[in-house]
């Protein structure tokens, strides 16, 4: 798992670094966004099988806030990119775009399953 987290942080990263001074910030907050999405998913799902009252909204802000804490050490606190950068620098073209139309429809997933859930549940 902690592969395909490195590999979206190194798409992201790459997308705003031609935009920005500094991509790891974008990269992290997308990352940490779709990490807390895919909680929230698992959560949706879990209250599918099993009916539960759904945690206030302040009990999400210590989520995100560690989410963010968590990417920010990994990715921006003394993080050689150019390991990822060697690692995937050398992928095909088409490979890189497919795969970063999956990172863009699982992105999409992640965030609207927990809304369709709750609208038909």
């Amino acid at each position: 798992m902690t592969n395909l987290f490195d590999y979206i942080f190194y798409r992201v990263y790459k997308a705003y670094q031609k935009r920005d001074d500094t991509p790891a910030v974008y990269a992290s907050g997308v990352l940490s966004v779709m990490q807390f999405f895919i909680l929230l998913s698992v959560l949706a799902i879990i209250r599918l099988v099993v009916d539960f009252p759904i945690p206030q909204k302040y009990f999400v802000i210590p989520i995100i806030i560690l989410l963010i804490g968590i990417n920010w050490y990994k990715y921006e606190r003394d993080f050689d990119f150019k390991k990822l950068e060697s690692k995937w620098e050398e992928e095909n073209v088409n490979q890189r775009k497919w795969r970063g139309w999956l990172i863009v429809i699982c992105l999409i997933i992640v965030v609207l399953f927990p809304i369709l859930v709750g609208v038909f549940k």
